[in-house]
C-alpha cells in the first residue's frame, strides 16, 4: 500500500487578498508620490510662442483694458478672465483656447473625486483694430466650470492656438499657468 504524501498546504487559497491589498497599497503610494511632486514642480508661468502676441494675463476682474496678472489666486473665482495683447494678428476669428488643470489632492479624491469641466466662453467684446498687417488690440475670454461653480483649487493651464494651430497638432501661440488655492 502506498501512501501520497499530503501535499496541500492551509490557508494557501486566502493568501491572495493580502497580495491584492499590498498591490492596491504600493500604486495608491506611487501615485500620492507623482501627485506630490507634480504639485511642487508646477510654477505659474508664461510662454508666448508667436510673434503676433505682446502679452497674455488672467485676472478675476472683467474689465474693458488687461488689469494687474495674477499667477495665484487666494480662493476659487467663479471666472477668470484670459486677456491677450495682440499685434500684427492674421486673422483673430480662428484662435482657439484650451484649458486644463491638474488637480493637487489626496490620492483618494484622484480615484473618486468629482472633476469639474472646464470650459472656455468668448463671450467678451474683443477690442481690435485693423490695419494692413493683421489685427491689433485686445482679445478676451472667459474661462469657467461649465457647472456655474467657482473653479476648484488646483493647478491650471491655458492654451491658446492661431489660426491653423488647434486641428493640426501645432505649437500653441500662447501657454499660461496658474494656481487657484483653497480659501
Amino acid at each position: 500500500m502506498s501512501v501520497l504524501p499530503n501535499t496541500t498546504t492551509r490557508g494557501a487559497g486566502r493568501r491572495w487578498p493580502l497580495y491584492a491589498l499590498v498591490a492596491v497599497a504600493l500604486v495608491a503610494l506611487a501615485l500620492g508620490v507623482e501627485a506630490l511632486l507634480r504639485e511642487e514642480n508646477f510654477a505659474p508661468r508664461k510662454e508666448i510662442l508667436s510673434t503676433s502676441v505682446r502679452d497674455v494675463i488672467v485676472s478675476p476682474e472683467n474689465s474693458l483694458y488687461p488689469p494687474p496678472d495674477t499667477n495665484r489666486f487666494q480662493g476659487p473665482p467663479e471666472t477668470v478672465f484670459v486677456y491677450l495683447s495682440v499685434e500684427g494678428l492674421p486673422s483673430g476669428e480662428d484662435m482657439e483656447a484650451r484649458a486644463q488643470r491638474a488637480e493637487s489632492g489626496s490620492v483618494f479624491r484622484m480615484f473618486f473625486g468629482e472633476g469639474a469641466g472646464l470650459e472656455v466662453l468668448d463671450e467678451q467684446e474683443d477690442q481690435l483694430s485693423k490695419a494692413e498687417n493683421g489685427a491689433t488690440g485686445i482679445v478676451k475670454f472667459a474661462l469657467k466650470t461649465d457647472s456655474g461653480e467657482p473653479l476648484p483649487p488646483g493647478n491650471y493651464t491655458v492654451e491658446v492656438y492661431g489660426p491653423g494651430d488647434a486641428d493640426g497638432g501645432g505649437e500653441p501661440a500662447v501657454r499660461k499657468s496658474f494656481v487657484v488655492e483653497k480659501a
